[in-house]
C-alpha cells in the first residue's frame, strides 16, 4: 500500500469552527499570525519555567471520499517527533521548557489538568474564529487580546512548579492514493478538491492569572509530522515570535 501524501483535518472540530479553519487555510498561505499581550516574559533569578502540556495531536489519512481516518501509528510517531522538536527549539531559544509530568497529583488534580487541555482546545478554536476571521470579532474583545483559561490553571503551577504553560493543538491529514487520483481527475475537469493539511495552534498561558499571553495559529497544506525534520520545521515556525 502506498504511503498517503500531503495534498483538511476539519472533521474533528465543531462544524462552525471547521468552517473557520477552512477559511484560514484558504486565506493564509502558510503559516502564522501572532496574538500576544507581551513580547518578553518577566525574569527573576533566571528564565521563567514553562511546562509543555500534554500534546493534543492526531494524524489521519484522507480517503477518496473525503473521510478522515485516524492513524494511531502515525500519531504516536508524530507525538515523539513534536515533543523532541519542542525540546530542541527551547534549547536553541534559551527557554526553560520541560514536559508535564502526568504522575503528579491525585486523581482529582489529574482530571483537572486533563480538562484544562480540552478547555484550551475550545478556547483556541474560539480565538481562531473571533480574532482571525473578518466579521467574526467580538465587540468586547475586538481591540484587545483578552482570553483566559481561568483560575484552575493554578493546579498546573502547583503540581509542575511552573510559571507558564505551553499548550499545543494540531490536526494533520494526508491524502490517500485514491484521494490523490480524485484530485488529479477533478483538476483536469477544472474542479478543486482539497487534500490534507496541517491545522493547529499553540498558546502560552500565565499560570498566575490564567491569561493567554501569546497565541499563534498554524494552517498549511504542506509539511509532514511523520518525520523528525517535518516536526522540527513546524515547531520552529510556530514559536518564531514567542516571547522569551
Amino acid at each position: 500500500m502506498s504511503r498517503p501524501s500531503r495534498t483538511s483535518h476539519l472533521s474533528a472540530v465543531r462544524p462552525g469552527v471547521a468552517l473557520s479553519l477552512l477559511a484560514l487555510l484558504l486565506l493564509a498561505g502558510c503559516a502564522s499570525q501572532v496574538q500576544r499581550t507581551t513580547e518578553t516574559l518577566p525574569r527573576g533569578d533566571g528564565p521563567p519555567r514553562i511546562v509543555l502540556m500534554p500534546i493534543d495531536l492526531e494524524l489521519s489519512v484522507l480517503s477518496a471520499g473525503g473521510v478522515e481516518e485516524p492513524r494511531a501509528e502515525w500519531t504516536a510517531a508524530a507525538h515523539e517527533h513534536v515533543r523532541a522538536a519542542f525540546a530542541a527549539e527551547a534549547r536553541a531559544r534559551g527557554m526553560e521548557l520541560f514536559e508535564h509530568d502526568p504522575a503528579r497529583g491525585d486523581a482529582t488534580e489529574q482530571r483537572t489538568v486533563s480538562d484544562l487541555v480540552k478547555l484550551h482546545r475550545a478556547v483556541g478554536q474560539a480565538i481562531l474564529l473571533h480574532k482571525y476571521l473578518p466579521g467574526q470579532q467580538l465587540p468586547s474583545k475586538e481591540a484587545d487580546f483578552d482570553w483566559s483559561l481561568g483560575p484552575e490553571v493554578a493546579t498546573i503551577a502547583r503540581l509542575q512548579q511552573a510559571d507558564y504553560a505551553l499548550f499545543f493543538f494540531m490536526r494533520d491529514s494526508y491524502a490517500s492514493s485514491g484521494r490523490v487520483a480524485l484530485i488529479v481527475v477533478a483538476a483536469v475537469m477544472g474542479v478543486g478538491v482539497p487534500g490534507g493539511a496541517q491545522v493547529g495552534f499553540a498558546s502560552l498561558v500565565d499560570l498566575n492569572s490564567g491569561d493567554v499571553v501569546w497565541f499563534n495559529r498554524f494552517a498549511r497544506g504542506t509539511g509532514d509530522l511523520r518525520t523528525a525534520d517535518g516536526a522540527r520545521e513546524m515547531v520552529r515556525v510556530l514559536l518564531d515570535e514567542a516571547p522569551r
